[in-house]
């Protein structure tokens, strides 16, 4: 088994839980005192993060959590450096966005880059790191910042973390009275349902799923809620641990034209579906009818497998945190199956040394 495959294992059954009430695993220490007084006066109506991977799909978890619970701040999220089709520049200039410019080791270009451009128009601007070149730019430039001071981190797999990250932003936000709650007894709560709810025969699930994704492409499919917070993390987790081809896509619109790739593939094709138990019946009706399609004994359906996850739990926290948890164990089993050995190139391609911005 390969190195990478142990830590996740030890992750999965020692760390995940755990890691949802290490909420206080920050310092804001680094927030200068005027900004940090204009947040907490409820100044923003707005934040905008910019970040990538692991740092954008966090951002997401909470833009898709603030709509879920109805809390009024607006969430913008940026995975690039791009101004002109990434985010209205006019809006740039708004006294009323927070801007949190987000990079776990701190060392990523895009983040610096967007920073680079976005300094010559705002000051209310936030570095969420644990050092790297954000944090030597937070202390030569004057920017606030706030610091992950994680217990066990891995930044070679920071998207770990995202769970922690999540708890963590909810009890920086309450600090600040952004939000009203940090959400501590909902995540206390969570813990122990989980711990009950993952026995040996929900593992086997996720172990019979696993093998039947083996050597197949597979496409997760979930309604705006969960394809925001939660497809993404899937998917890096299905990239990143099994080196497995997995894609995203939105389930109405995957229904309104790509279901045609399923028509009779030569390939073999897997798609999942998170169906949440408060879906409009409408969008019940076209999971069933999608269902019954690719499910027919037909010799067009030869190569499609299709599963469908329910999230039946009663809210946000365990319906989210307890679909992680399935989708990691498939992870796991899928990358034993394959065994595969990650290639040491990432690293070059995200860190190739550039040009300094003019």
């Amino acid at each position: 088994m390969q190195p990478r495959l142990k830590k996740y294992k030890e992750f999965i059954e020692k760390e995940y839980l755990n890691s949802l009430l290490w909420n206080k695993d920050h310092s804001l220490g680094g927030l200068r005192a005027g900004l940090k007084q204009k947040i907490k006066r409820g100044h923003f109506k707005r934040i905008v993060f910019c970040g990538m991977g692991c740092s954008a799909i966090v951002a997401d978890m909470i833009k898709g959590f603030f709509v879920d619970q109805k809390i009024p701040i607006f969430i913008e999220v940026v995975n690039d450096y791009d101004l002109d089709y990434s985010i209205n520049r006019e809006i740039l200039k708004d006294d009323k966005i927070l801007f949190i410019i987000s990079s776990f080791g701190g060392n990523s270009n895009e983040p610096v880059k967007f920073y680079e451009q976005i300094k010559k128009l705002t000051k209310n601007v936030i570095f969420l790191t644990s050092g790297g070149r954000l944090g030597k730019i937070a202390e030569t430039q004057n920017i606030s910042v706030i610091y992950w001071r994680l217990r066990n981190p891995n930044e070679k797999y920071s998207l770990l973390h995202a769970p922690q990250f999540f708890a963590i932003l909810l009890d920086i936000f309450f600090e600040l009275k952004i939000i009203k709650h940090n959400y501590q007894s909902k995540l206390s709560d969570t813990v122990r349902y989980l711990k009950k709810e993952f026995n040996q025969k929900k593992i086997s699930e996720a172990k019979k799923m696993a093998q039947k994704f083996k050597d197949r492409e597979v496409i997760l499919l979930a309604t705006p809620k969960w394809h925001l917070t939660l497809l993404k993390l899937a998917v890096m987790h299905f990239n990143e641990m099994a080196l497995a081809p997995v894609h995203l896509n939105s389930f109405h619109e995957f229904t309104h034209c790509e279901v045609a790739v399923f028509a009779e593939p030569k390939a073999k094709l897997a798609a999942v579906i998170f169906e949440d138990n408060k879906e409009d019946q409408y969008t019940k009706n076209k999971i069933q009818n999608l269902v019954k399609v690719l499910t027919a004994k037909i010799k067009q359906n030869k190569n499609i497998e299709l599963v469908v996850i329910k999230m039946d739990q009663d809210d946000f926290f365990k319906k989210f945190f307890s679909a992680l948890l399935f989708i990691q164990y498939v992870v796991y089993f899928l990358a034993v199956s394959y065994n595969l050995k990650s290639r040491e190139f990432i690293s070059k391609i995200k860190y190739a040394k550039l040009k300094p911005c003019s």
